[in-house]
């Protein structure tokens, strides 16, 4: 094999690295989603039950 054969097998090689930890991530983001929708969804109702709470402690 000649130089420049080489080096395009390592960049080609490289470039599979990098698409393979992309794909990788966006697995483990999609994993854990559904969690973090959970969690977001129960944080806006907490927020909310303290508004009104606040609001009806200083409204008597």
């Amino acid at each position: 094999m000649d130089i420049n054969t080489e080096k395009r097998l390592d960049e080609i090689e490289r470039k599979l690295d990098d698409l393979h930890n992309k794909i990788s991530n966006q697995e483990i983001r999609a994993k854990y989603k559904p969690i973090f929708t959970i969690v977001l969804i129960l944080s806006a109702i907490l927020i909310f039950f303290v508004l009104i709470g606040v609001v009806s402690f200083f409204t008597g």
